[in-house]
């Protein structure tokens, strides 16, 4: 299930249900707890759904509903031609709440752009963990420069001393906020890789300093920094020494 997928099921998802039995909801939700995009929209659905909850059960019951019934009971009924339902003022008063909440809506839900440093992150390690793929495969660091440069994906990046003893396997050509991400991967020698990904500076509002700043990104340990024009994040599986041996 990808991210599209699970947010078609979660588009199900009520807050207090049993709907957590299914096995695609709950692996749509672990999918949400791994996705940093995706758990945002998810905690904004449930808070929509919430809030709507909240505004029907605010729903009065007419006063007057109880004694009526109550006199219809001893009363012969009168036969009056069919009333719509929508003229109900019970349904009057739920589609005005309802259009209050459409209107608000707008506000509650309005997408928040991720153009922070730590969003391009998440998203490129998640996309390295569940999208792997490499558009160019090969070892010559030559051809995969010549490729990010003939599709705008910065080509000028320095490799750290501590990749060059490794193999180099290909590349590939992501995107983060429409500006181009170049994907350098190299094998670690144990059958995992190592990936390095570049992105020009000017794209973040917050680049990372110069000096290497570690973190933990799902199962997975970054290094990023900012060199020159470009922003770099160094991602591979958890291991002693990281940055001593790659950087």
């Amino acid at each position: 299930m990808n991210s599209s997928e699970a947010r078609e099921v979660l588009l199900l998802y009520r807050p207090g249900t049993a709907e957590l039995a299914e096995p695609q909801m709950a692996e749509a939700l672990e999918l949400a707890r791994q996705d940093p995009e995706l758990g945002r929209w998810f905690e904004q659905h449930c808070a929509f759904q919430k809030a709507m909850r909240a505004k029907f059960q605010q729903i009065e019951v007419p006063a007057h509903l109880k004694a009526s019934l109550l006199i219809r009971g001893m009363v012969a009924p009168e036969i009056l031609p069919p009333q719509p339902w929508w003229r109900s003022p019970i349904w009057l008063t739920a589609a005005a709440a309802l259009l209050l909440l459409i209107g608000l809506t707008g506000v509650w839900l309005k997408p928040r752009v991720p153009d922070r440093f730590a969003n391009f992150q998440a998203r490129m390690v998640s996309q390295a963990l569940r999208e792997y793929r490499m558009d160019l495969v090969t070892n010559d660091m030559h051809q995969i420069r010549q490729f990010m440069a003939s599709r705008g994906a910065p080509d000028d990046y320095h490799v750290p001393q501590g990749l060059e003893h490794l193999q180099l396997t290909g590349g590939g050509l992501l995107a983060w906020r429409s500006n181009p991400v170049a994907m350098v991967c190299f094998d670690r020698g144990d059958k995992q890789m190592l990936f390095l990904f570049v992105l020009k500076r000017s794209a973040l509002k917050d680049p990372p300093p110069e000096a290497p700043q570690v973190s933990k990104v799902s199962q997975m340990v970054t290094v990023s920094w900012t060199h020159g024009d470009n922003t770099y994040v160094l991602a591979g599986p958890e291991e002693a020494g990281f940055v001593q041996k790659y950087l």
